[in-house]
This record gives C-alpha cells, sequence and structure tokens, in this order.
C-alpha cells in the first residue's frame, strides 16, 4: 500500500525522506518534542537568510545567546561552545543556551565527535535568491570590503562560477553522496531546519518543538525577493541551478511542509 505524506500531499521518494518529514514537517512534531530544560543548540546562520531577524528571536527566547564572530569564526565558535557547555555542566541552575554564527559542519563535527548533547538548527532559502542577495549584500557599503569584493566579482556571472556546490546543504552536513544520505545526515544532526520565505511559520515551529515560551518574528530586510527577476541573466540562473540542485530539493522538500 502507498503510503502519502499527511504534511506534503505527496509519496515520500524514500525511507530517508519519511524520517526526515517525520523529525521537521510542522504538521507532524509535536509540541516540545525538543525540549529539554538544559540544552545548547548549534544555530548555524547560512549567508541571507534572515539570520538578523532569526538572531533577535533567539536572543529573548534563551537564558543565554552566544553570537559567534565572523571574523574568526572557527576559534570563537569552540570558545563560545566550551562556554556553554561548562555553563551547562552547573546542573543545580540549567538554562537554556542557543549559540548562531557562520560556523559550518566541520566546526559542529569538532563537538560531535566527542558524543555530546548538542542540537543544530538552521533556517534556509531558495539557492538562486539567497545567491543574488548574497551578491548584492557584498558590493554594496553595508560590507567593509565591498570595493575588494567587487573587483575580484564585478558581475553576477563572475561570482555564479565561484560558487561552491550545493552551497547550503554543505555548510550544514559536510560531505555527501546522494540526496538520501545527505537528509541521512541531517536526520542524525538536526531538530529544526526552517525556510526563509515562511520565517513566521518556521519560527513558530521552532518555539513549538522545542517548547520555547515565546520566537517573535522580527521583520528586518527578511525574505526580500531579488530586485525585477528579469534583471538576472539567464546564463547565471543555469549557473547557480547546475550548482544547486540538492539545495533546491532540500528548499522545496521543507516549503511543502510550511506551506
Amino acid at each position: 500500500m502507498t503510503q502519502v505524506s499527511a504534511a506534503t500531499g505527496l509519496e515520500p521518494s524514500s525511507q530517508a525522506e519519511r524520517i526526515f518529514e517525520s523529525r521537521f514537517s510542522p504538521r507532524l512534531v509535536a509540541d516540545d518534542t525538543y525540549r529539554e530544560t538544559a540544552d545548547v543548540i548549534l544555530f548555524m546562520h547560512i549567508p541571507k537568510t534572515a539570520g538578523m531577524s532569526v538572531g533577535k528571536a533567539l536572543q529573548a527566547a534563551f537564558d543565554i545567546f552566544h553570537p559567534v564572530s565572523w571574523e574568526n569564526t572557527n576559534q570563537s565558535f569552540r570558545n563560545k561552545t566550551r562556554k556553554a557547555l561548562y555553563r551547562r555542566s552547573d546542573e543545580a541552575n540549567p538554562c537554556r543556551q542557543v549559540l548562531m554564527g557562520h560556523f559550518g559542519w566541520s566546526d559542529v563535527m569538532y563537538w560531535r565527535n566527542q558524543e555530546l548533547p548538542l542540537k543544530c538548527a538552521t533556517i534556509i532559502r531558495d539557492p538562486l535568491d539567497r545567491f543574488v542577495s548574497n551578491y548584492r549584500y557584498n558590493t554594496s557599503d553595508k560590507h567593509p570590503q565591498h570595493k575588494t569584493f567587487a573587483a575580484r566579482y564585478p558581475t553576477l556571472e563572475s561570482y555564479a562560477k565561484a560558487l561552491p556546490l550545493d552551497y547550503q546543504l554543505s555548510l550544514m552536513t559536510g560531505a555527501f553522496y546522494s540526496f538520501d544520505h545527505a537528509l541521512e545526515k541531517l536526520n542524525r544532526s538536526y531538530s529544526f531546519i526552517g525556510v526563509t520565505e515562511e520565517l513566521g511559520a518556521s519560527l513558530d515551529h521552532f518555539r513549538r518543538s522545542h517548547g520555547l515560551s515565546e520566537l517573535t518574528e522580527h521583520r528586518e530586510n527578511t525574505g526580500r525577493a531579488p530586485k525585477a527577476a528579469e534583471e538576472i541573466p539567464d546564463a547565471v540562473r543555469n549557473i547557480v541551478g547546475e550548482k544547486s540542485r540538492n539545495d533546491t530539493r532540500l528548499h522545496q522538500l521543507l516549503r511543502r511542509y510550511y506551506a
């Protein structure tokens, strides 16, 4: 008998996808499923996925918020995580902590290899929108090195050619050999994955599933579509699409859960 997903109305394509859906779909995850009185959550901030808005929400929702410096991410991540773990060892005064920053899978594995009780979380975005938004930010006056960046990548196409394969999934899971393998790694390590385009629903799911008292959406430069879609050259669309096959598949899967 074919099993149809209650969350999407579609048949999950594999066992890994069925497990993924039961672990991450707002319609299937019960309230307080991932709640702990003294947890440490590693919130991976993928660039241009509403990080400023999410960061403000997390600061208000958790007892302690540890920002990871972008200037020396690896060292800052390890120092802040050590501090969070030491604080967690104070069993007489339990608290809920979250780290947030531009760290990646290799940073996470430094701690997971030591079998520590750390949960991962993140938010992803449509690959093309994220890419264009990132380029426009890096070439704007808001970025301290925008002149150097613009000189190195004078056009969207030149930047697209330097885009790593499956940029978002690679940050989240490191290397993988199939989409199912990537899902399996996510299933083992993450307790929440949201989408920028459904930020309010994503934060509400995070709040309920992790038993947080409040998690308010802050509408600050969140989920804005690129200026005039027709301004994006077809060559750029094709390059980003070819390099983001699994990112796109994951984003579409999660977007259906929140629809």
